[in-house]
C-alpha cells in the first residue's frame, strides 16, 4: 500500500481540537509498536519510511511518548495496516 496520500492529509496544519484521542498512553504505544514492522515492509514513500524508522528508534526509550502529531500519524498508519 502506498502511504503517500496519508502523508498529504496528515501534514496539513491542525488545531488541538483535531486530535480527538489526545496524547498516546504507554499501553497504546506498545500495542501499535507490535505491528510497526509492517509499516517498514509496506511503506513505499521515503518520508513515511523515515518517520517509521524515527518512531521505532525513539520507542526503545522507556520514557518516550509521542507528541500529539506523531500520535495521530502513528494511529493513522496503524489503522491503514490493520484495515487490510
Amino acid at each position: 500500500m502506498d502511504y503517500s496520500a496519508s502523508r498529504v492529509v496528515l501534514s496539513m496544519a491542525k488545531t488541538l481540537a483535531w486530535y480527538p484521542k489526545g496524547p498516546m498512553n504507554r499501553s497504546e504505544l506498545r500495542r501499535i509498536m507490535r505491528s510497526w514492522p509492517l509499516i517498514f515492509s509496506q511503506a513505499s514513500d521515503p518520508a513515511v519510511q523515515s518517520f517509521a524508522l524515527n518512531i521505532w528508534e525513539r520507542s526503545s526509550n522507556p520514557t518516550w511518548l509521542p507528541t500529539l502529531k506523531q500520535s495521530q500519524w502513528m494511529r493513522e498508519l496503524h489503522r491503514e495496516i490493520n484495515d487490510r
